[in-house]
This record gives structure tokens, sequence and C-alpha cells, in this order.
């Protein structure tokens, strides 16, 4: 195994990934990002790049908010993508998802004292363009891997903004859900991410959202 130190605050290991849309007002791209600011890399024998980084969970701007009073988890290997995904599909909600960031993590636990061990973030926006107010919440999120592996991830409700959507209103900032396993970051390879949406009449429907990632890093 290979294996060295660098400080750098940002390194690009791939491209511009174009991908195929379907459905209205759907665009998909990607370019998938390692960041940190002290990070040693490994090579293994089958030429993966693994990326440990000394940073603390709450220092990064995508999960600060998770991390509870007196802790200090770390993050272990991190994995940025910045995407381009629009999609309106469903009942007059678009969602946007510029970027999605994961992370392995060492010392987190959740408000209930449960141990994760990876972390999810999108940076999103939702936009109701139906004539009535909708009450819109995640639900969970699936993380399919490279081999056909799929992963359940929870979502963090506790800070998601959970206020009625009014009429041509929106709404953004970040979703987040945990996994209780590690798994290898950059073997995901699209994130399905399931939410519900609940209109003025009571009426309730359900829709999953699928942004397809990077497959592989290059070289």
């Amino acid at each position: 195994m290979n294996k060295k130190t660098l400080g750098i605050s940002l390194l690009t290991l791939g491209t511009v990934l174009a991908l195929g849309a379907c459905g209205r007002h759907t665009e998909e791209s990607g370019e998938i990002i390692k960041e940190s600011g002290s990070e040693t890399v490994y090579t293994d024998s089958s030429g993966h790049t693994l990326v440990e980084t000394d940073t603390a969970l709450k220092d990064d701007g995508y999960f600060k908010v998770l991390v509870r009073d007196g802790e200090n988890p770390k993050i272990k290997d991190i994995v940025s993508y910045d995407t381009d995904f629009k999609n309106s599909d469903w009942d007059n909600i678009t969602l946007d998802v510029d970027h999605v960031k994961a992370v392995n993590v060492a010392d987190f636990k959740d408000n209930d004292n449960t141990t994760y061990k990876e972390l999810l973030s999108l940076k999103y926006k939702l936009t109701n363009e139906d004539s009535s107010d909708k009450h819109i919440t995640p639900e969970k999120a699936v993380l399919v891997m490279n081999d056909g592996e799929e992963v359940d991830a929870e979502a963090f409700l506790d800070y998601w903004d959970d206020e009625v959507l009014t009429s041509d209103a929106h709404k953004d900032g970040y979703i987040h859900f945990k996994v209780k396993d590690e798994n290898k970051l950059e073997d995901i390879k699209k994130v399905n991410v399931k939410f519900k949406a609940k209109d003025d009449q009571d009426n309730e429907t359900t829709h999953t959202y699928t942004i397809d990632l990077p497959i592989a890093l290059a070289n």
C-alpha cells in the first residue's frame, strides 16, 4: 500500500459526467471532488484511491448542524459531487440539487444517542408551483452501490424545515441522511430520495427522485 500526506484545499479527482435525463425539465451532470484541509491518501492493491482526513465534522458547513454540544466527531473519508439535478415530474413540485456530499465519520451520535458511521447531505431547493399549499417531508434515501447493493439512509427530520410550502414559494438548504454502517463512498452509484407531500385538502402523495452520480473516480 502506498501512502502519502497532502496539504491541499481542494483536489479534483473527476471530470464532468453528462447523464441522460428523463421526464420534463430534468438535467443531470456531475463532477466528483475530494476535499480536505490535511489528508492522507492511500492507494490500495486494486488501484483505488482512499482518503482519510483529520477534519472535525463541526468544521464542515454541510454537516456542522448535526454535531451535538460537547462532542467532536471526525471525518474519516469524504466525497463530494457537484451536480446539476432538476426534476419537475411530481405534482407541480420542482426539486433542484446542486451538490451531494457523503462522509464516513468516527464518534458520531444523533439526538437519540444512536451511533452512525456514514452521513449524506444534499444541497437542495424545493419549489411549489401548484395552486395549493403543500407540506413536504423527506422520508428516506437509498444509496445504490456499483454492485447493485442498496443501503438504507434515514432522514434527519430534527433539522428539516417543516414549514408548509405555500403556493409559488420555495425553500432551500440541506437535507441530511444517516447510515448505520460505513460504506466505500466512491462506490455510490446513485441516490434515491423519497418525499411525501400533503396538500391543503389533506391529500397525500409520495415520490422518489433518482440522482445519478459519477460511477468511478478518474485517475
